[in-house]
């Protein structure tokens, strides 16, 4: 498919409020879809993306891995997610004994008391933002404990967040204040690492501040890199994970019920079937290496290639009935958080946080439902909600 009507926008809000159909068509009829306008191709059937994200030679991310270019202008150098190996190993060498699944088990209590904190604030309120002081307000703080910024600072670097990930309907470009809010964070990081480097503490920023790749330390900017990529990532994917599940669950009180009964033993499965159904990142783009020839279409060397994971996640060819949410599902692998090398770092911290949620938080939440129309997230490659208001039974 080339030229002509647009079929697929990342950009549009109204592929964003509800992109499955158009995923269908795409993996029925133009498996290998090239968008003109914007001047990316995308792969929409699980096999497909699955082999992409495997063949990091020739879809490389060493060029960005966002249509925006948020990486490249938010993280630059040190953005483990747009580096290609060896280099690629050897950035995620500095952050392994933080993200290593042993590491995130130990941090079941801390997150389990957060969650808490946080379900107690609600006690007694009728109407409540729960993407802004649950969902958002969790990985916020659990990410900035690990990186060791000091709780003083949480709230400035809540707002510098809602600000550096805020777009607009049908704009690549980022906005300005987005791009102040990054550049904020940036500076703010530096000095947190610039008074850990050659003295050390028991923290991620620490580890990044005194990080080592190969036979050489980290530089300052690959370092403010790292350390801004671990903030968005961390904060992000479970903050649209979260909101996902929660909107299901305030629209179906028959599947909350189900859920919340089911929570102590099989948690983690249902949190697999809601990554599956709804992924929290849709998309991640690759360049091209050389000419690829796919379903008849040739993809040329240096274009830009879309793995679309959402749709992936969907494939009737990989799932049986795909489009129903079905919490007793075994869903085994998906793409939810991509795959192969570049399988996101923040993976085992967002389950753990999802499924100390559904145990301990949602059985100590009143009743609720929807309040009113929320707003979803606009940035391109992601699929969550910047506002979600509830409203709880008395």
């Amino acid at each position: 498919m080339t030229g002509g009507t647009q079929l697929w926008d990342p950009f549009d809000k109204v592929f964003i409020d509800d992109p499955f159909p158009t995923y269908a068509m795409l993996r029925q009829e133009h498996p290998v879809y090239f968008n003109a306008e914007r001047g990316f191709y995308a792969l929409t059937r699980w096999d497909d993306v699955v082999d992409a994200n495997r063949d990091w030679q020739t879809y490389s991310s060493a060029e960005g891995i966002d249509l925006d270019k948020t990486g490249s202008i938010f993280f630059g150098e040190g953005n483990v997610a747009e580096t290609d190996p060896p280099g690629h190993d050897l950035f995620r060498l500095v952050l392994k004994d933080h993200i290593s699944p042993g590491f995130v088990r130990m941090q079941e209590e801390d997150v389990t008391r957060r969650v808490h904190e946080l379900s107690e604030r609600l006690a007694g309120r009728s109407r409540v933002d729960f993407a802004g002081e649950f969902c958002t307000r969790l990985p916020l703080g659990v990410v900035c404990d690990l990186l060791g910024i000091d709780p003083s600072d949480h709230d400035w670097v809540y707002g510098r967040f809602i600000s550096m990930f805020g777009r607009e309907s049908g704009n690549e470009a980022i906005p300005p204040s987005a791009l102040t809010a990054a550049a904020e964070v940036r500076d703010f990081l530096a000095g947190e690492l610039a008074t850990r480097r050659g003295n050390g503490r028991d923290d991620l920023l620490s580890a990044i501040a005194n990080g080592v790749v190969g036979d050489r330390p980290l530089t300052h900017i690959e370092q403010v890199g790292m350390s801004t990529l671990v903030i968005a990532a961390g904060i992000s994917t479970t903050k649209n994970l979260l909101t996902n599940i929660f909107w299901y669950l305030a629209r179906d009180e028959e599947l909350r019920a189900k859920v919340q009964d089911a929570a102590v033993k099989s948690a983690p499965a249902m949190i697999e079937e809601f990554l599956r159904f709804d992924s929290p990142i849709q998309n991640s783009s690759r360049t091209a290496t050389r000419d690829v020839e796919l379903h008849g279409v040739t993809i040329p060397e240096g274009a830009t290639v879309t793995l679309v994971y959402g749709s992936a996640n969907r494939d009737p060819d990989r799932f049986d009935d795909p489009d129903q949410l079905d919490i007793n599902r075994r869903v085994g692998k998906h793409m939810a958080f991509g795959g192969g090398v570049h399988l996101c770092i923040g993976a085992p911290l967002a389950r753990l946080e999802a499924k100390i949620v559904l145990q301990h938080g949602l059985p100590h939440l009143a009743p609720f439902a929807l309040d009113g129309e929320p707003e979803r997230v606009l940035k391109m490659n992601e699929r969550g909600f910047e506002t979600l208001p509830l409203v709880f039974a008395a």
